[in-house]
């Protein structure tokens, strides 16, 4: 049985990657926010309420996972947050704010989880998150600090292939348009969900390039877009 670190276990992306690696018989150690959404108890579920921003506490959760489980074969990290503005509405503080919350809460967790399974002979595989406005100027320009720290997420990626080429760690980059949640049919009550991706659709993509034949892909930015 393998076990997978995933960040933003109760989100409605995190939700059905949950559902999707419990069904597939692995073991699920997922964060939530402190004082926020819960988990239903579920066998080989594990939730952990965890703020992503305490570096120490992201050390020992990766230590605490090692110690009961064994090993981290995966890391799925969802964690994040989302803001609108042009440079001109956007002030470093907003920068900041994003900064910490889609790249220091991925950097924080990435750390020690590349350190255990660097020490492992299978490796292991992360997943991270990435933004479109990241890769494309055109809509990056509209929402500015939110692009600024997907793409050190992306370029974070990198790094981690270019240190684990040896070690068979490989990091995948998912770069989803819009992903059909209710809070984002809620927030765009206009839109055409069809145009989004599907969570579920994610989830068994993640699977695919954790455990299944896409865990051969090296160095993947893998753009889910459906027709968005």
């Amino acid at each position: 049985m393998s076990t997978v670190l995933l960040t933003g276990g109760a989100g409605g992306l995190g939700r059905a990657i949950t559902q999707n690696l419990l069904k597939s018989g692995h073991t699920v150690v997922a964060t939530l926010e402190p004082g926020g959404h819960k988990l239903a108890a579920q066998p080989n579920l594990f939730p952990h309420e965890l703020d992503l921003t305490d570096e120490a506490g992201c050390q020992a959760l990766v230590q605490q996972i090692v110690a009961e489980h064994g090993k981290i074969d995966a890391a799925v990290l969802l964690v994040g947050g989302f803001a609108m503005g042009s440079i001109s509405e956007t002030d470093f503080a907003a920068v900041d704010k994003m900064y910490r919350l889609n790249f220091q809460t991925t950097y924080q967790m990435v750390r020690p989880v590349f350190e255990h399974m660097s020490g492992q002979p299978d490796g292991g595989r992360l997943v991270l998150v990435g933004a479109r406005p990241a890769l494309v100027p055109s809509a990056g320009q509209h929402m500015v600090a939110y692009a600024l720290s997907k793409s050190l997420v992306i370029q974070l990626s990198e790094i981690i292939n270019a240190a684990g080429k040896d070690k068979n760690i490989v990091s995948t980059v998912l770069v989803p348009s819009t992903i059909d949640t209710p809070a984002n049919r809620q927030a765009m009550p206009n839109a055409d969900p069809a145009h989004w991706v599907k969570p579920d659709d994610i989830a068994e993509l993640v699977d695919f390039v954790t455990f299944g034949a896409g865990k051969m892909l090296r160095e993947p930015v893998l753009k889910v877009y459906n027709k968005a």
